[in-house]
């Protein structure tokens, strides 16, 4: 598939913005995966995309080191005033559900694949924790687990990204070889 095509699927599934990202060169970075702790973060120890499941920085940063390219994938969303923790979920649950139609239908034949999102993993209605995954080549990882920086790859690719009271700014990261 070319770079255009690529493009135009991501953006046909229904994300905002799309980028393919050449020579990356990710940092696990361990002031970002320190958000991912028992105390700040529900999903910590109950599924294999958060610590421990997904493995220490330092296996996460072997497992981005095996990938140089990538597509960057936004959803962007208004929000009311009165925009509700519930309301938050629905949106990241939504752009999540996108990246699994994504992953699905336009990336099956990559050879390897990582895909980096907020928000957990939707292919499992539970996760098998600490069973084996049982979607390991499709499983969507957690962006703050792996300690990537999303900001400075919203601005590698051009992306608006804040923390907004009026947007909602999800990212995913496909990698792929």
């Amino acid at each position: 598939m070319t770079n255009n095509e690529m493009i135009t699927k991501a953006l046909t599934t229904g994300f905002t913005n799309a980028a393919e990202l050449y020579n990356l060169k990710l940092q696990c970075q361990p002031h970002l995966r320190e958000y991912c702790n028992p105390q700040g973060c529900p999903n910590h120890g109950n599924n294999w995309v958060c610590p421990p499941g997904c493995g220490s920085l330092e296996d996460c940063a072997r497992t981005v080191s095996r990938f140089d390219a990538g597509i960057l994938l936004q959803s962007v969303s208004k929000l009311a005033p009165n925009t509700t923790n519930e309301d938050y979920k629905v949106l990241t649950h939504q752009h999540n559900l996108r990246l699994q139609t994504f992953l699905e239908t336009h990336c099956s034949d990559a050879a390897a694949i990582l895909a980096l999102t907020t928000g957990g993993c939707v292919f499992c209605d539970t996760c098998a924790f600490p069973q084996p995954c049982r979607k390991p080549n499709l499983r969507m990882n957690s962006l703050s687990a792996y300690g990537i920086d999303v900001g400075k790859l919203c601005e590698l690719a051009g992306f608006d990204y804040a923390f907004s009271s009026d947007k909602l700014y999800l990212i995913a990261l496909v990698l792929l070889s």
